[in-house]
């Protein structure tokens, strides 16, 4: 205990948002530019100002550009393009190459998870239009290290001499995998996150303290600033206006609260309200957000088909959805998150009806709920409209669920390290099991093993030297997943690039399952292979469920000049030609 004790006297003010730099650097380093959620578009806002002098207007004429965040408050947008305008990135349409092959929101498939292909992916190109998209992530990743600090201080603000639940508060935020992969990406939820979270701590000091002047100044200006970043900005002004009036009410502080008031609306006025009456001239509303979802999709659903049919995808990707919301952590992962979770809720709920808080402290508490309450409303009543289920849209609140889980936590008395130490082990390695392996180059080999089988089949310039699949005399089940490995070898340099089409085929014929790619799995095209240089390329083939029986399984090797080129044919070391190469893999049983 003594030791637990010394732990919590050090400076985690400091040492919180440090730590939360040196993994978010991992972060930095596995995802490249374009791998988040709507990167792309963020990017293209940014891009649109820095090379402009001016906003984007709503049109779906600019859909592959900037897309719906042209409909986004622009603080982040501008604050970056200045940014953008520091290096040189002439080169950005070379190094900007949109995968055709990627399955966006699709977890479940494997494979052609990349958005963009990149020539270099690691260690990641420091030049130009790269370089400048690092510098602006870095830049990001320091406002989810601001919004980790703020977590800290508002929770010692809330439960002052409690060092160890306000760590486990920050913990719960800095070593959340989703949280770092979103702090170090471009996007807008970076100074959202930072700018709540700061609101969500100097509110706590106002219910605390009462209204004073210095203090109301930067809350009107936190507002008015996250007013200019993102909608979800003002949900937490609501709450924090909210929280001034229940301060009236207790401190009747009139002049305290008019100053804050006046301060607010004024800022407000100056600083966000020009957004406002540009959204008001171009598309005849405030917000923008009826133009976005008239070109970009609205939907209609049922809230309870939402709450059942999506609350499975926002409760993961609360904690660790990679890429373009198609990469998953390991299944238990979430499930040990339920089961923190659970087990935080249930404690809370015992802390409050054991404890019998203090006024102040139950205050405090139920802002943040509201806090949390009021923006979990908001968020289904968008998704409700247009397809926004996602946890990351959850983070502006994420000092009300961290201080709220941590103390519900601290009530069973477990100690900090025993959550927070597992907590950064695993979003050290997430970056390393789930992220990179998704981006990285097939690697070149010296030879080809000796378990692998020779081969010598040639498409064009494209020569497979070898192969590992498995014995032709098993027996596959619906849903078995067949490894499969294949040798490729460049010959020569090929203006054109061929694109690879894999198909498990049954006894007539008729294909169980096929998908198209990139060698790499959709990362590396084979003009960039170095020639006479075998590569390793693995794959990983399901067989579908419902797949009828069969006693014949192949497997089926196409390669056609992409896009819409003819099919190459397979040309045998014998001069034999053929439409495509099969390969025997067994049979399928019931």
């Amino acid at each position: 205990m003594n030791r637990l004790r010394w732990l919590e006297r050090l400076p985690w003010q400091w040492l919180l948002p440090l730590l939360f730099m040196l993994v978010g650097l991992v972060y930095l380093y596995a995802a490249p530019n374009f791998e988040a959620s709507d990167s792309a578009q963020h990017i293209g806002v940014i891009k649109w100002i820095a090379e402009r002098g001016q906003l984007p207007e709503q049109s779906p004429d600019h859909a592959q550009l900037f897309g719906q965040e042209a409909s986004q408050p622009p603080l982040y947008y501008l604050l970056m393009a200045q940014v953008w305008q520091a290096f040189d990135t002439a080169d950005f349409n070379e190094r900007y190459r949109p995968s055709p092959f990627t399955a966006i929101g699709v977890p479940a498939r494997r494979g052609n998870r990349n958005l963009l292909i990149y020539k270099q992916v690691y260690p990641p190109d420091l030049r130009g239009s790269s370089l400048a998209l690092y510098a602006i992530r870095f830049l990001s990743l320091c406002m989810g290290a601001g919004a980790v600090a703020a977590v800290y201080q508002a929770a010692r603000t809330a439960l002052p001499g409690q060092a160890g639940i306000a760590l486990l508060a920050a913990s719960l935020t800095a070593f959340n995998p989703q949280f770092l992969f979103i702090s170090a990406s471009v996007s807008n939820d970076a100074l959202i996150n930072l700018l709540a979270a700061l609101l969500a701590w100097r509110m706590l000091l106002m219910l605390r303290d009462g209204f004073e002047s210095r203090r109301s100044l930067l809350l009107a200006l936190l507002i008015a600033l996250a007013a200019l970043t993102k909608l979800s900005g003002l949900t937490v002004a609501a709450v924090v206006g909210l929280a001034a009036l229940w301060t009236l009410a207790q401190r009747r502080d009139y002049r305290g609260f008019a100053f804050l008031a006046g301060a607010t609306i004024a800022l407000t006025l100056l600083i966000a309200g020009p957004w406002y009456l540009r959204n008001l001239s171009l598309y005849g509303e405030l917000f923008g957000t009826s133009t976005m979802l008239d070109h970009f999709g609205r939907r209609e659903i049922t809230p309870w088909r939402l709450a059942v049919e999506e609350f499975q995808g926002l409760r993961v990707s609360y904690w660790a959805v990679f890429g373009a919301f198609n990469i998953l952590a390991h299944e238990a992962y979430y499930h040990l998150m339920d089961l923190l979770s659970l087990i935080g809720a249930a404690g809370l709920l015992a802390c409050l009806a054991r404890n019998r808080p203090a006024k102040p402290l139950l205050t405090a508490l139920a802002f943040l709920a509201l806090l949390l309450l009021f923006g979990a409303a908001m968020l289904f009543w968008w998704s409700l409209q247009t397809w926004a289920s996602t946890g990351r849209l959850l983070f502006p609140y994420i000092t009300s669920i961290s201080l709220l889980l941590a103390l519900g936590l601290s009530a069973w008395r477990i100690p900090t390290p025993l959550v927070a130490a597992p907590l950064l082990a695993f979003s050290l390695a997430a970056p390393f099991l789930y992220i990179m392996p998704n981006y990285d180059h097939p690697p070149p080999v010296e030879r080809i093993p000796e378990r692998a089988t020779a081969a010598d089949a040639q498409w064009g310039d494209l020569r497979l030297t070898g192969y590992e699949i498995p014995p032709p005399t098993d027996v596959w089940r619906a849903g078995d997943r067949i490894p499969l490995a294949f040798y490729w070898r460049a010959e020569a340099q090929s203006p054109l690039a061929y694109a690879l089409a894999l198909s498990l085929l049954g006894a007539d014929g008729a294909a169980l399952v096929s998908f198209e790619t990139w060698p790499g799995w959709g990362t590396f095209p084979h003009p960039w292979m170095t020639h006479h240089t075998d590569y390793r390329d693995d794959y990983i083939m399901e067989i579908p469920a419902g797949a009828a029986e069969t006693p014949v399984l192949q497997l089926e090797i196409r390669w056609y000049v992409f896009p819409d080129g003819p099919e190459l044919e397979a040309v045998l070391a014998s001069g034999e030609r053929m439409e495509a190469l099969r390969l025997p893999l067994g049979s399928v049983a019931e």
